[in-house]
């Protein structure tokens, strides 16, 4: 991956291990726990453009699994919530699984690929423009358990700000919006290769 984001993709990346070795067994985030891959989420364009170039450099078939299985998730999506907001949960019995997601081993097969969000999940995270808590994943870390970490606000508030200015260029650039809000099944199947900084 080339793209801009890239180094903020790393950063993430090093955030999640940093967790990982600071709370130890608490994290445990490993190849079967996929409840993050079942949540209603959205990306944005710079996202959709890295997954969608890198379909390209996928085996063959394993890009026209990958497709089929998004084409199913945006019809049985469409079939449960048809509206939404970002950050949604997802209302009871509307849990799909993402098409990235294989549905044998539960584990992405475009890891390399996946968004900010999916880098992110698991371990508690910051948000600046939502000050009033931590959000953390519940099978890591129980309601109003106490999170211990001098360093969390002043990395994430870094990263967050990273990204909103890349995401700011992006849109003074002219770079192309959506409609509507993209998903992981959406870049999978669109040719989103036109989307630049």
């Amino acid at each position: 991956m080339t793209d801009p984001g890239r180094d903020i993709y790393d950063a993430w990346d090093e955030e999640f291990s940093r967790n990982r070795r600071l709370h130890g067994a608490r994290i445990r985030c490993g190849p079967g726990c996929s409840d993050c891959c079942r949540q209603l989420f959205q990306i944005t364009e710079p996202e959709a453009r890295v997954l969608s170039r890198g379909m390209n450099d996928l085996e063959p078939a394993l890009a026209a699994r990958l497709r089929e299985r998004a084409r199913e998730y945006l019809e049985a999506r469409a079939g449960v919530h048809p509206t939404e907001a970002w950050g949604s949960l997802p209302p009871p019995g509307a849990r799909i699984a993402c098409p990235a997601l294989d549905p044998e081993a539960g584990v992405c097969q475009i890891y390399a690929l996946r968004p900010l969000i999916c880098r992110k999940y698991g371990v508690p995270i910051w948000n600046p423009d939502r000050p009033g808590r931590v959000y953390a994943c519940e099978l890591n870390f129980a309601a109003g358990e106490a999170i211990e970490d001098g360093a969390l606000i002043q990395i994430q508030t870094g990263l967050h700000e990273r990204w909103k200015r890349l995401q700011c260029d992006y849109n003074a650039s002219g770079g192309y919006r959506h409609d509507e809000p993209i998903t992981i099944a959406h870049a999978i199947l669109g040719d989103l290769n036109a989307l630049s900084l």
